[in-house]
C-alpha cells in the first residue's frame, strides 16, 4: 500500500484570527464546542473515512508552519477542503474571512493527488484527481487541470519540482517546506483524542437528538462457499463486504419501511439494485443485549453512513438501531441507491434487467452462446458455471474470462496463488488453462496451458468465427495466441487491436463503445453500441447512462439502459438480450424492447 496524507495550510501567522474563523465556521454549520477526549477508533471510523457531513464529531489542530504558513490538520481528513453546508468550500470561506491564500493537499495511495487552492477573495480552484477519478466531494475537476499543480509565488520551486517527479514526493516536499514532517500523523491523533503537542486543538460535535426505538426485522442466516450471509426481511442481503437486495421491488419495500421508521419522506422508482460495499465490526462502545450479537454496519461511498444491527439467530430476528439521528436522511439515500437503484431512461433499448444468480461472490463473467446465456462466478478455488437449460456445475480454478459462439464456450481458469478464508487472488504467472466446452453435449476439452514462458493469468478471450484469440505474454512480451481446431499460432501485438479488427467495426460509425474488456460491442447483426456524447457530460460517474444503441439500417439511436449503474458485457447473437454487470460480481440480463427474447 502506498502513502496517504492530507494537510491544510493558510498563508497567515495570525493563529488567533485563524482559530476564530474556524470556530465561527463550525458553529455556523450547526456544531457546538465539545470536550476533546480519548476515544477508540472504529474499524471504519467516520472521523477517518467520512466527511464533514457524515461525521458527528470534528476535531482540528492548528499551529505555526514554515515560511509564513499556518497548518491545520483535521478529522475528518479533508474537512476544510470539502464544500460546506452552503455549498461553498470551507477553505475558501476561511481564506476570505482572513484575506489570505489557503492550500489543501491530499495524497491517495502514493499515486493520486488533489490540490485545492483558495485566493484571498475566497475563490477555490482544484487540480489533480482521486483514486475514483477527477471528482472531489461531488465537484468535477476540469480536464485541463488533471495534473496536480501549485500556483502562486509563496510556494518554493522545489515543491512543484517534486510534484512533477511523483505525487508522493510532492506531498512530502509540501510537508517539509510549508509545515514540518511532525504534522504528518496528527490527524490520526485527532481521531483517537490523543494530545497534540505544540498545537491548538479544537473539538466540535453535533447537538444530541433522541434516538427512536429500534426497527424489528426478520432474519435468516445462509452459508455459502465464500462465507455467511444475513438475509433481512426475506430479500435484503448483508455479508462481510456488501449490502444489496434480491430485486428492486424487495429493496423498495425495505427502504420504504426504514424511511417510515425514521420519519424521512422518500419517493422510490425501481431501477436495478446497485449494492454498496459495507464493513461490519463490533462497535467500540455499545450496551450488550442478552441473546443478541451487535455489529456496527458502515455502508457506502461519498462519506457513507452507518447503523447498529442487533441479531438473534435462533429466533430469527434482527433489530436496526440508528447510530446518529443527524444522518437519517443520508441513511435512506444510501439505502435507496444500494437496494432500489434509479431509472436512467424510459425509452431505452434494453429493459427489465433481472439478476442472473443469487449466490454471493467476488467475481463473475458471462457471455452468450448464440441465444443461450452462460455465466461463471468464483467460489473458493473453483468456479460455478451456469448454461441456460443445464444444471450449475463446477470447474477447478477461478474463471477470469469467457467467450462464446453459437456452439461453444471458451473459459480461462487460473489456479489462484493466494487462497485463505477471507480472500483469494492470482497473478499473470499463476498456472492457467483455456478450456472449450460444447454447449449442447457439455464436453469440455483443454486447448491451452500456461508454462514458464507462456503466461496468461490476466487474459482476455475473443472468438473470430471459429478462431479463438487469447491475450497472453511470452517471456513478458505481449502476444495473441490463436487457436483453431488443433492448430495454434502466435503473433506479437496488442490484443484489443486484434480483437477489434476481428469483430469488423461498421465503416463510417464514430464513437463506438469500448472498455478494457470489450474492443466494441455488437447488439445483434444490425446494431452497435455507441457513446452518446450529449449524455456523457452529465454521466461521468455512470458510464452506462451515456451509452446508446445505433441501428445501422435506420441510423436511429436509442439510450441503451433503462436503469442506472449498468455496464454492458455482451449481447445475444440476435440482439434480443443484453448481459450487464454492476462492479465485477453482479450480473443482470435484460431484453430488447422491440424484440422477443
Amino acid at each position: 500500500m502506498g502513502d496517504w496524507g492530507q494537510v491544510t495550510l493558510f498563508r497567515t501567522d495570525e493563529l488567533d484570527a485563524l482559530e476564530r474563523a474556524i470556530r465561527d465556521l463550525c458553529l455556523t454549520e450547526g456544531l457546538v464546542a465539545a470536550p476533546y477526549v480519548r476515544r477508540k477508533r472504529e474499524k471504519w471510523d467516520r472521523m477517518q473515512y467520512g466527511t464533514g457531513a457524515t461525521s458527528d464529531r470534528w476535531a482540528l489542530a492548528l499551529g505555526a508552519g514554515l515560511g509564513g504558513w499556518s497548518v491545520v490538520k483535521t478529522a475528518p481528513l479533508e474537512l476544510l477542503a470539502e464544500p460546506g453546508a452552503s455549498g461553498e468550500h470551507r477553505l475558501g470561506a476561511i481564506a476570505r474571512t482572513l484575506g489570505c491564500e489557503a492550500l489543501h493537499v491530499s495524497l491517495y495511495d502514493g499515486t493520486a493527488m488533489v490540490i485545492a487552492q483558495a485566493a484571498p477573495t475566497g475563490e477555490v480552484v482544484l487540480s489533480g484527481y482521486t483514486l475514483e477519478g477527477p471528482l472531489f466531494h461531488g465537484i468535477e475537476i476540469e480536464e485541463q487541470r488533471f495534473e496536480p499543480r501549485l500556483e502562486g509565488t509563496h510556494v518554493p520551486p522545489s515543491v512543484q519540482a517534486a510534484l512533477e517527479h511523483s505525487a508522493a514526493d510532492g506531498f512530502s516536499e509540501v510537508l517539509t517546506q510549508l509545515a514540518g514532517q511532525h504534522w504528518a500523523e496528527v490527524s490520526l491523533k485527532l481521531i483517537e483524542g490523543e494530545a497534540v503537542p505544540a498545537a491548538r486543538v479544537l473539538s466540535f460535535a453535533r447537538p444530541g437528538i433522541e434516538k427512536g426505538a429500534p426497527l424489528r426485522l426478520k432474519l435468516r442466516v445462509e452459508e455459502h462457499p465464500l462465507g455467511t450471509r444475513y438475509v433481512l426481511d426475506d430479500g435484503i442481503w448483508l455479508d462481510g463486504s456488501s449490502i444489496e437486495a434480491a430485486d428492486s421491488e424487495v429493496g423498495a419495500a425495505f427502504v420504504a419501511k426504514v424511511a417510515r421508521w425514521l420519519g424521512v419522506p422518500v419517493a422510490l422508482e425501481a431501477g436495478v439494485p446497485r449494492s454498496l460495499f459495507c464493513v461490519r465490526a463490533t462497535p467500540s462502545e455499545y450496551t450488550p443485549r442478552a441473546g443478541f450479537e451487535t455489529e456496527l454496519v458502515s455502508i457506502g461511498d461519498d462519506g457513507g453512513c452507518e447503523f447498529l444491527l442487533h441479531t438473534a439467530r435462533r429466533p430469527g430476528i434482527a433489530e436496526l438501531e440508528e447510530r446518529s439521528p443527524h444522518q437519517r436522511r443520508r441513511l435512506v439515500t444510501r439505502l435507496t441507491r444500494a437496494l432500489v437503484g434509479a431509472r436512467a431512461h424510459g425509452d431505452a433499448a434494453y429493459r427489465g434487467f433481472e439478476r442472473v444468480f443469487n449466490e454471493p461472490t467476488t467475481h463473475a463473467v458471462g457471455a452468450f452462446a448464440g441465444e443461450r446465456l452462460a455465466t461463471a462466478w468464483w467460489r473458493r478455488g473453483r468456479s460455478a458455471v451456469a448454461i441456460e437449460g443445464q444444471e450449475v456445475f463446477e470447474l477447478p480454478g477461478l474463471c477470469t474470462a469467457i467467450a462464446g459462439t453459437r456452439r461453444q464456450l471458451a473459459l480461462a481458469l487460473v489456479t489462484p496463488g493466494h487462497v485463505n478464508e477471507r480472500s483469494q487472488g492470482y497473478s499473470q504467472t499463476d498456472p492457467t488453462v483455456i478450456v472449450v466446452m460444447d454447449v449442447d453435449t457439455g464436453e469440455v476439452r483443454e486447448v491451452l496451458r500456461s508454462d514458464e514462458h507462456l503466461t496468461f493469468g490476466f487474459t482476455q478471450l475473443c472468438f473470430a468465427g471459429d478462431v479463438l484469440g487469447v491475450r497472453a505474454e511470452r517471456d513478458e512480451v505481449p502476444i495473441v495466441v490463436m487457436l483453431e481446431g488443433g492448430a495454434r499460432t502466435e503473433s506479437a501485438g496488442d490484443f484489443p487491436s486484434w480483437a477489434r479488427k476481428q469483430l469488423q467495426p461498421p465503416p463510417g460509425v464514430e464513437g463506438l463503445y469500448s472498455s478494457y474488456d470489450l474492443p466494441m460491442l455488437w447488439a445483434g447483426p444490425d446494431a452497435v453500441v455507441v457513446v452518446d456524447e450529449h449524455a456523457r457530460g452529465n454521466s461521468r460517474r455512470d458510464a452506462g447512462a451515456a451509452l446508446a444503441v445505433l441501428d445501422l439500417r435506420t441510423r436511429e439511436q436509442r439510450p441503451f439502459f433503462e436503469a442506472a449503474g449498468l455496464e454492458p458485457i455482451a449481447c445475444s447473437a440476435s440482439g434480443a438480450r443484453c448481459l450487464a454487470r454492476i462492479e465485477t460480481r453482479r450480473l443482470f440480463v435484460g431484453k430488447r424492447a422491440d424484440r422477443d427474447a
